[in-house]
């Protein structure tokens, strides 16, 4: 039976993935929710991995944002993966990130301390969630976590298995990566599909991820 395993990004958690889960339930269909730990690289990736590893002979993996290097990195090795899906993801296109060479808004969001930094709530509408509504935001603000985030280790990571098929969906009306650094983290991928979204469709397009998510099935 294949299953799907959902990997959240930075700063986040398994509830954003919660409308998705619910519409996948409705359709019958099994899923999980991985808690990325944020006390590094390497710890989100095992526990990336071990999710995976558990989660059945035939899974789906779906990797948002700095989850995308996270689940490339864990599915290396792997082989009960039966389709990867990026959604606005970080993904190794060769041997630099696409990210080095243009402006990323994102960075100015983030606020360090020692090893470990933190989202600024006031980026928060315009950089993750410019779809949804204040009052909405307002509830998601407080659940955003610190991490620590290993730039290096991150640029690191090598890129996906050519014989894993994959898909990528670019949004492009992210206000976290641009839409053409998107494109460029793509080129490896399989399947290109543009949404005219913010950065967390999960928010405003569950539905559109389960039926996304449904097909690969």
């Amino acid at each position: 039976m294949t299953q799907i395993v959902l990997v959240h990004g930075a700063w986040h958690g398994p509830w954003c993935w919660d409308g998705v889960l619910a519409d996948l339930r409705d359709r019958g269909i099994d899923a999980v929710a991985v808690e990325l730990p944020f006390t590094g690289f390497a710890d989100d990736v095992e526990s990336a991995r071990s999710a995976v590893a558990a989660d059945g002979e035939r899974t789906v993996v779906i990797a948002h944002s700095y989850g995308g290097a996270v689940v490339s990195q864990a599915v290396s090795e792997l082989t009960n993966v039966v389709h990867l899906i990026f959604l606005a993801a970080f993904v190794n296109p060769g041997a630099v990130s696409a990210l080095i060479d243009r402006p990323l808004p994102l960075l100015e969001a983030i606020v360090r301390d020692g090893d470990r930094c933190s989202f600024d709530p006031k980026f928060a509408q315009t950089i993750f969630y410019g779809d949804s509504s204040p009052d909405l935001v307002a509830t998601i603000v407080p659940r955003l976590r610190p991490m620590v985030l290993d730039a290096t280790a991150m640029l690191a990571v090598p890129s996906i298995p050519p014989a894993m098929p994959s898909t990528y969906v670019v949004c492009t009306r992210d206000g976290a990566i641009p839409a053409e650094a998107q494109f460029e983290m793509a080129k490896p991928v399989d399947r290109l599909i543009e949404w005219p979204t913010d950065h967390s469709p999960f928010l405003t397009r569950p539905g559109d991820l389960a039926d996304l998510l449904t097909e690969t099935l």
